[in-house]
């Protein structure tokens, strides 16, 4: 059973950009869209409303001023999103979370059937300096069952999704890691689905550098590095060729240059739609954690940025 896409909005720049973003993701996947506000301390039980639709149905306590501006918040985000995307099935909802709203995320996500996909926004100081990862979305990027999209108020996603078309429009750039096979089905599955709901060009790309042991065989012989490159494209290649089959309509390209692979992909992120990265689940003694090229993407990418979990 599907489920929805979940945005968590504050009334900031960068949450109202993830809302637009999310809110033509449902349209694209035809599930409903759920926006949450979380509170980051308890408050009382009895000044929890529940939002359904715009407009809420359920008075709310004259006592509670800021309860008050979060339900004006939250139907403001819902008649926002249904006059951009007539017909879409949109429910708000105020939460109350206990410590911080990332704890209550979280527990969303792993609710099953619950969620598809997170989108939060993402404060950025401008292109050079990037994200300025709060307390709420690094942790939720790291440690979400569920696939999580960071936006930043910069690169919204306007209007209605475009119409398919025969020729692919837009762009969408994934990371890939050799080295792990299982680890990219689920990021590749996650672009090539992606890929073929907007009918756009997907680029895979592979970042790798010379090994150390290589460098004084190199200057000997200068051909082994353009070797070595010519084995690594066609490792690609055959990484990617099931998914090219499976998905025949999907415009693909798979590129593997030299560099390391956050910064690559920071590189190209400005002409991108959206930028794909993987996560590791594997539980660690201190806690989820970002590997450093997901780390490095969140922080200086300038697209939205997809970051889906895997084994």
């Amino acid at each position: 059973m599907p489920g929805n896409v979940t945005v968590g909005v504050d009334g900031s720049p960068e949450s109202l950009a993830a809302l637009d973003w999310a809110a033509a993701e449902a349209v694209l996947r035809e599930v409903p869209l759920r926006i949450v506000h979380i509170q980051d301390w308890p408050i009382p039980p009895a000044y929890i409303e529940h939002v359904e639709t715009w407009p809420s149905s359920s008075a709310v306590p004259e006592s509670s001023e800021r309860f008050r501006r979060y339900e004006e918040l939250l139907q403001r985000a819902a008649a926002t999103a249904q006059q951009s995307h007539p017909g879409l099935t949109v429910t708000a909802e105020n939460l109350a979370g206990v410590g911080l709203a990332s704890s209550a995320l979280l527990a969303e996500a792993e609710t099953p059937g619950s969620v598809d996909l997170l989108v939060l926004g993402s404060k950025g100081l401008d292109s050079f300096t990037g994200f300025v990862i709060g307390t709420t979305s690094l942790p939720v990027a790291a440690a979400s069952e569920r696939p999580v999209v960071l936006v930043r108020s910069q690169a919204p996603r306007s209007g209605q999704p475009e119409a398919h078309t025969e020729a692919a429009t837009g762009r969408l750039v994934l990371g890939v890691d050799l080295k792990g096979a299982e680890a990219n089905e689920a990021v590749l599955e996650f672009g090539f689905i992606e890929a073929a709901r907007r009918n756009s060009h997907l680029q895979i790309l592979h970042a790798w550098s010379l090994p150390p042991m290589y460098a004084y065989a190199e200057t000997a012989d200068p051909g082994i590095g353009e070797e070595l490159a010519g084995n690594i494209a066609s490792s690609l290649d055959r990484l990617v060729e099931p998914w090219r089959q499976r998905f025949p309509g999907v415009s693909v390209q798979t590129k593997a240059v030299v560099g390391a692979p956050g910064a690559e992909l920071v590189y190209a992120s400005p002409t991108a739609d959206l930028l794909i990265v993987g996560r590791r689940k594997r539980p660690l003694p201190v806690g989820p954690r970002l590997g450093h090229v997901a780390h490095a993407v969140i922080h200086h990418a300038t697209s939205p940025v997809a970051v889906v979990p895997h084994p």
